[in-house]
């Protein structure tokens, strides 16, 4: 009780001395609130200093993470090549970087980066002080040195037809800007040394399913098949009634196509795997794959389909496969979710030579130059609206109607795509492979899709979101750095 009466007589005096009007107490008061109020507006500003040094240093590590996965031993080189990582993820509010350079390391082997930055004062500049300089550093181990890990990356990347249209504001497609930033990936990744350790990437460009882009590979994964009609899959043709009738046609080589009917040939391409291994990676030698027969309208072997590429050691090679992608048709998401399992499997059984991915006993063994991480990459804005029935687009797809000559009256095989999807990414994450997803113009009013991205991510960590074309290559870049395992020094 005495406390509570003791702070109810100083506020009782604090109150009367601001009211009392006598000349003295009034130019007292007035001379002392001016030093308060610097000192409280001094260390609102010096609070604002250690805020805006914290990002700044979070942006100067990945800064110089890449620096240091630079081969050049050329500082000023160094420097140009790390700042655009220093600005793209430096947000400063009323700061400015007043300067940026890569030096030689305190250690051996390690490169030092330091910036400046200047930071506009609110307060203080109440008495003649506009800003305040703000300076860190941070070091990191140098190309090859940090690396305690192999890398098998499989990118999974969208290249649907909402990639052909540019977001609201910009004027670039968004396939180009996912050109670009899986390029920087790569060169990122693969700009180090192959030993100790490895990097091999496995690149898959999917819209209505995956190109295997030759007839020779689409054969080993689908099984070999036959000339002829047929009303069944098994042959090279199949003869189908279409969903909502629709008129009839045949591809070249097929017959048929009469009384209501339509005929398609089989194609490079290939769909879902059905039956008890849907959602497994067993050897497609035994379980082969779906097989796809061609749309007239929507069809996998144009150009809009780039074949995909196993995991490789080439930068030209896999830089060659992004650069030839590009957008078109509808959306098979769970068949690009499903061979980027099947481009990390040992157990998928078709791949040769260095595209053979590790056994799966390398994610834990414990010697150090055998450790691998296994890592897909699924880029998407989660709009999944084809599946399949007999290796013809199902009568549930969101798309059918305009183009139902192309749909088989059936209802897909295994189930909608977000069903699939989810089924194979909660099997995929079982088998020791790590899932990043990266949501791009991802619509947040679509639960379906939320719920994808979400759910096919190994934890909350590895959901990534670009919400716009500008920042898909950030994204990209620090995803990027972190798998690169550098160490920083400090």
């Amino acid at each position: 009780m005495a406390k509570k009466l003791k702070l109810a007589n100083l506020v009782k005096g604090w109150k009367r001395m601001i009211k009392n009007q006598r000349g003295n107490v009034a130019m007292m008061f007035g001379l002392s609130a001016v030093p308060i109020i610097v000192a409280g507006g001094a260390a609102i500003d010096y609070d604002r200093a250690i805020n805006a040094k914290t990002a700044l240093q979070a942006s100067l590590d990945t800064a110089i993470l890449f620096a240091a996965k630079n081969n050049s031993s050329d500082m000023s080189v160094l420097t140009a090549a790390a700042q655009p990582f220093l600005n793209v993820n430096y947000k400063g509010t009323d700061a400015t970087v007043t300067s940026f350079a890569v030096s030689a390391g305190t250690v051996a082997n390690s490169v030092k980066a330091t910036a400046t930055i200047s930071l506009n004062t609110w307060f203080m500049s109440t008495i003649g002080i506009n800003s305040m300089n703000v300076t860190t550093s941070s070091e990191a181990l140098h190309v090859g040195t940090g690396r305690n890990v192999n890398l098998e990356i499989s990118l999974v990347l969208d290249n649907t037809g909402s990639m052909n249209t540019p977001g609201t504001g910009f004027s670039t497609k968004p396939i180009d800007d996912l050109k670009v930033a899986a390029t920087n990936f790569v060169n990122t990744l693969m700009a180090a040394p192959q030993t100790p350790y490895f990097t091999k990437i496995a690149v898959v460009p999917y819209n209505n399913s995956v190109n295997m882009g030759t007839s020779a590979l689409a054969t080993t994964v689908r099984g070999g098949v036959v000339a002829g009609s047929s009303t069944s899959p098994g042959s090279q043709c199949l003869i189908y009634a279409p969903a909502g009738g629709g008129s009839s046609g045949n591809n070249t080589g097929c017959t048929g196509g009469t009384n209501g009917k339509v005929s398609r040939a089989i194609t490079t391409c290939v769909t879902e795997r059905t039956g008890a291994q849907a959602y497994t990676d067993a050897s497609a030698l035994v379980y082969p794959v779906g097989r796809q027969y061609g749309a007239n309208i929507n069809p996998c072997t144009n150009t809009a389909t780039t074949p995909m590429l196993p995991l490789s050691t080439s930068t030209s090679t896999i830089l060659s496969t992004v650069s030839a992608m590009s957008a078109g048709n509808y959306t098979a998401g769970h068949i690009g979710i499903a061979w980027g399992w099947y481009t990390l499997s040992p157990n998928f059984g078709i791949f040769s030579g260095a595209s053979v991915p590790v056994s799966y006993s390398m994610l834990t063994t414990t010697v150090a130059a055998n450790k691998t991480k296994k890592v897909m990459v699924l880029m998407t804005d989660g709009e999944y609206n084809s599946s399949y029935a007999h290796g013809v687009f199902s009568s549930q797809n969101t798309f059918y109607g305009t183009y139902s000559s192309d749909s088989i009256n059936l209802p897909p095989d295994n189930g909608d795509p977000y069903v699939q999807s989810n089924a194979m990414c909660t099997a995929i994450k079982a088998s020791g492979v790590e899932v990043y997803t990266i949501a791009f113009q991802l619509d947040q009013t679509k639960p379906q899709r939320v719920a994808l991205l979400a759910n096919c991510a190994t934890d909350a960590a590895h959901a990534l979101i670009a919400t716009d074309q500008s920042q898909l290559n950030a994204v990209f870049q620090s995803l990027a750095q972190s798998l690169a395992t550098l160490r920083l020094t400090n």
